[in-house]
């Protein structure tokens, strides 16, 4: 919310909230804190908890629609008959399978690759992996899938699930048992084309907490030996702890795979090596490089700077949000004025030369 909400309050919109139902109780409380402190206008932001019912029926051609959900309901939304007719703004930025590339410079010993494990897991593991940019995809030169495998599946192993308020808890629980469950429906349909190489879902321990007082799952790794002919485990996401490797014969081989994803919000490489560039910015919204020079101001795949471009084409939505000034152009009708040097100088307030 509070990452569309920026944009929209500087392009001085009122907005209409409507978060998803499993977790409209954090957004509630959010709404009441923005509104006590006194800085927005009366009107500027409201919230609807529930169902909206036909609201969506009554905008208009100076109402925008910007949605964050699954790539399945975006386009019910977007083909609706009255959105169509009217021509209402519509940005969506849909669930989509991101991805990870560790170059094929960084070998095990390298900064590059402990970053490359540190940061695939915190992104993994974060949220419970319930994020737009979690690592889904993770492509490794073939040379390293045995060395990666072992080290990530170590390094998962240290990640304390369970209550997050006890000390060196690493992961919480997932929204909701029937989230919990579609994760597992959607893991099992990965598990057609990848093999899983670590987390086991019915055996694993829970920290402070019963497993079963919580939708608690394990970090779930799987590796795909066949990325060139699978499909599922670039167009199925699990939204929650799970992500899959997969190996690359080449930098071509890679570029290959991560445009499979069909369109993605974000796509990060680690690499020391200047020359390993990616011809991958028509599937992406952000390319992200990283490696010892930048890891200690860097904020990570999953924080994107404001002035980043957040979306993606494809199956990622095709919208954008943030990015700086041109999130909030977003929000506003960019409309063409033309007119005597006068007339122009009246309305923009701005002298025009030829202007008395």
């Amino acid at each position: 919310m509070l990452e569309k909400l920026a944009p929209t309050l500087l392009a001085g919109v009122p907005t209409i909230v409507k978060p998803a139902t499993a977790t409209c109780y954090v957004t509630e409380r959010a709404v009441q804190i923005l509104l006590a402190s006194g800085l927005l206008p009366e009107g500027a932001l409201q919230l609807v908890a529930g169902g909206l019912g036909d609201m969506l029926d009554h905008l208009t051609d100076q109402d925008v629609v910007s949605f964050t959900d699954s790539a399945d309901t975006a386009p019910k939304l977007r083909s609706a008959p009255h959105q169509m007719r009217n021509a209402i703004g519509f940005i969506a930025e849909q669930d989509s399978l991101s991805a990870s590339i560790l170059g094929p410079d960084a070998v095990p010993g390298m900064p590059e690759f402990e970053l490359f494990i540190k940061k695939v897991r915190r992104e993994m593991t974060a949220k419970a992996g319930q994020k737009c940019t979690a690592i889904r995809r993770i492509l490794i030169p073939e040379a390293q899938v045995e060395a990666v495998t072992d080290t990530f599946s170590r390094s998962l192993a240290k990640t304390v699930i369970g209550d997050l308020r006890s000390e060196g808890t690493r992961m919480g629980s997932l929204v909701s048992n029937a989230q919990k469950r579609d994760v597992l429906e959607k893991a099992q349909v990965i598990a057609t084309e990848a093999e899983r190489v670590f987390g086991n879902p019915d055996d694993f321990d829970v920290v402070g907490v019963s497993a079963d007082q919580g939708a608690f799952l394990p970090p779930m790794l799987s590796y795909c030996a066949a990325p060139d002919s699978a499909t599922r485990v670039r167009d199925t996401e699990a939204f929650g702890p799970v992500s899959t490797l997969m190996g690359y014969r080449d930098l071509d081989h890679a570029i290959a795979l991560v445009n499979r994803g069909q369109g993605s919000p974000v796509a990060s490489v680690l690499t020391h090596d200047p020359e390993v560039a990616l011809d991958a910015g028509a599937f992406h919204g952000w390319l992200y490089f990283n490696n010892r020079d930048s890891m200690g101001e860097s904020t990570g795949q999953g924080s994107p700077l404001p002035h980043m471009v957040r979306g993606g084409p494809g199956h990622a939505g095709g919208g954008e949000e943030m990015g700086g000034v041109r999130g909030v152009m977003h929000s506003m009708q960019r409309t063409a004025v033309q007119g005597s040097p006068d007339i122009l100088t009246g309305v923009t307030g701005r002298r025009v030369p030829g202007a008395a």
